[in-house]
């Protein structure tokens, strides 16, 4: 896993390349590849690239860019290809020579062989990739199928800058002296944790959506991306034998695949289904094989007792012998590096279980540098309760939508403090419009509360974010004649599991320098879960259906059917301890309400109520409190490491736990 960046020039009114811009970006993204880095630039000046490199494959002969054989194909990569050494089989038989034993070297002579769409039809793996051809003067971004990786670019029609991360594209003059908020993407973020691509927070920087290819020309105006792959769900009518053998074998073949490095590599352990499995797999496929040596497992939790799973990793760990490593996190631990993560995320951090990530990542570190996950496996197989409750919102809609929504709301209100998931259930499935629901779920405030929270200026200007007009385009491209179930998992892909959950993922794995594998989202077992009739992923309460039914091979009943708590931060009580003068001091100040996006009088009371213990909104608030450390660091400062160190100075006195 590595870093990458790069500029092109598009036309010959151009201004000639910033090397020194594009040194102080790979600087930034030291902590992608501290191992090494590169740098190529065209004989012609045209395009500059450069490399920050974690070394996982070919340590010694890997290095990047990396050129074709004549030197006018080069590429700068982030990712890993798993099925590199059939591609390389099929090039060298059209001739193609090899001087490395890297994945990266298919890439240019793939590009050669095949052109950009089949190239990327081929790949299977996780990647954000460049391609600048020299003899066509024509640069080539790719992203991976689920958008595991990366990739963000800004033009303004005659350069054209990339880079992993938006921090990188923000040492280049250009873009830094464009730097503006996108209005939109506040009233986005509070709703949905996220502001959706192909836009980021940042007015003007895009990021390429999952599942697209971006080819620019010289002299040619930056087109539109295109996309080479999609899931498409068509239900085949199998047997749940035949379904159980065939997702066995994929799964196996896939964690196999994953296992694929040259350094040490072990698993993000939570205890639930989906991380219990890669490891009872990927210890399966290693017994196979003759390993000895056991797998390394890490899992992370908190210093409040019932917010800790690591009662139950611990027990998969036992039973499939790995050496396991937990990693207890407490308020102190959670603030003391608060703003310099917030530096590291590029927008506002969605996620709270971003920080405690990070330190599970930092600590295993010391003895790995890859790690398979379990993520992804719930968007492809149903594992939300979610899924559950809005399929049961059609039994409300013989409700006018006005009583559905007051009704619900009032019931909601009333309940106590501590009830916050079932105030949050019946605000939701308050809304009669599936598209809002949708958007709705797993966000700090609905659509509805958040109308009533945004400035009434503010509000005129950016309506709802073009939340609801996101969610209704892309449920339209979901292939077939499909049901409720269908949709929502298809806008979850399309949403918030690449726009915030890999978001999350990516940025704190990789500021520790640790690579992070999805085997559940590599895109044949993705295209396998969109096979399945939506029976076999939640029927009345019961979800993921099929996937554990498997897991009953590998894994204790409890583990598998016990009730699923998900990785949950203790919000809540820091909200109302340690951090309560943190969220005070941040969120009723001037400072905050001088930026015109909220109504005074409605954070104040949010703030106020829940400190108090009357009203529960804990994720409101965290999104509240990430967005205007966000603006403090990359907007009000100039968005350096530097900078977050600076906000960390002026919120220490805040941050004192009691």
């Amino acid at each position: 896993m590595c870093g990458i960046v790069g500029q092109v020039r598009l036309n010959d009114s151009a201004p000639s390349l910033d090397r020194n811009a594009g040194k102080r970006a790979l600087s930034a993204l030291f902590h992608r590849g501290p191992d090494g880095d590169g740098e190529w630039q065209a004989p012609d000046a045209s395009c500059w690239l450069g490399h920050r490199r974690l070394a996982i494959i070919d340590l010694h002969t890997g290095q990047q860019p990396m050129s074709n054989e004549d030197g006018s194909v080069w590429v700068s990569f982030n990712g890993e290809i798993y099925n590199f050494q059939e591609l390389r089989e099929q090039l060298a038989a059209l001739g193609h020579r090899f001087k490395t034993r890297s994945d990266t070297e298919v890439l240019v002579h793939g590009y050669e062989a095949w052109g950009p769409l089949g190239l990327s039809r081929r790949l299977q793996g996780i990647f954000a990739f460049a391609v600048y051809d020299s003899r066509k003067r024509t640069l080539l971004l790719c992203r991976d199928h689920m958008g595991v990786k990366p990739l963000y670019w800004w033009s303004d029609g005659d350069t054209l800058i990339f880079a992993s991360e938006i921090k990188a594209l923000l040492c280049f003059p250009a873009v830094a002296a464009n730097k503006k908020v996108y209005r939109p993407g506040v009233a986005q973020f509070i709703v949905k944790r996220y502001v959706s691509r192909p836009q980021t927070m940042f007015e003007g920087v895009k990021r390429l959506p999952e599942g697209c290819l971006l080819e620019t020309a010289w002299g040619e105006p930056v087109p539109e991306p295109v996309r080479y792959w999609d899931v498409g769900y068509k239900p085949r009518m199998l047997p749940q034998a035949d379904a159980l053998l065939e997702l066995d074998a994929l799964l196996k073949r896939t964690v196999d695949m994953q296992l694929m490095s040259d350094v040490p590599l072990g698993v993000q352990l939570s205890g639930g289904v989906d991380s219990s499995m890669v490891v009872a797999l990927m210890e399966t496929m290693r017994r196979e094989q003759g390993a000895r040596e056991p797998i390394k497992t890490f899992s992370v939790g908190f210093d409040i007792p019932e917010f800790s799973e690591l009662h139950h990793a611990r027990r998969i760990a036992e039973r499939y012998g790995t050496k396991h490593h937990e990693i207890v996190v407490g308020a102190d631990d959670f603030i003391a590096d608060f703003a310099r993560l917030c530096w590291h995320y590029d927008e506002p951090m969605g996620e709270p279980s971003a920080i405690p990530t990070y330190y599970m990542c930092r600590a295993a570190k010391e003895h790995v540098t890859v790690m398979l996950t379990g993520e992804g496996s719930d968007e492809q197989f149903g594992g939300y309760s979610k899924y559950v409750f809005d399929s049961f919102s059609g039994m409300l809609d013989w409700l006018p939508d006005g009583v559905r929504q007051s009704g619900l709301r009032t019931l909601g209100a009333a309940m106590p403090f501590k009830a916050r998931r079932l105030r949050s259930i019946l605000e939701i499935l308050g809304l009669p419009d599936e598209t809002q629901r949708f958007a709705s779920w797993f966000g700090g405030f609905d659509l509805e509360l958040q109308q009533g929270l945004l400035h009434p200026d503010f509000r005129r200007e950016v309506q709802d974010g073009g939340v609801a007009k996101e969610f209704s385009a892309i449920m339209a491209g979901c292939s077939g004649e499909s049901d409720a179930l269908t949709r929502f998992l298809y806008c979850d892909i399309h949403t918030r599991l690449v726009d915030d959950i890999l978001v999350s993922g990516d940025r704190m794995s990789m500021a520790a320098s640790i690579e992070t594998r999805v085997p559940f989202l590599d895109h044949h077992v993705v295209e396998f879960a969109a096979g399945l009739h939506p029976d076999d992923k939640v029927k009345g309460l019961s979800k993921k259906i099929l996937l554990k039914k498997l897991a009953e091979r590998y894994l204790p009943h409890e583990t598998i059917y016990r009730r699923k708590v998900g990785f949950t931060v203790p919000l809540a009580r820091w909200f109302t301890g340690p951090l309560a003068g943190l969220i005070s001091h941040v969120l009723l100040s001037d400072r905050f309400f001088d930026r015109g996006y909220f109504r005074p009088d409605a954070v104040k009371k949010v703030v106020q109520e829940h400190i108090a213990r009357k009203v529960d909104r804990e994720q409101g608030i965290w999104l509240l409190l990430t967005l205007e450390l966000w603006h403090r660091i990359f907007l009000d400062d100039d968005g350096s490491e530097a900078a977050s160190e600076r906000l960390c100075a002026e919120l220490k006195p805040y941050l004192a736990s009691k």
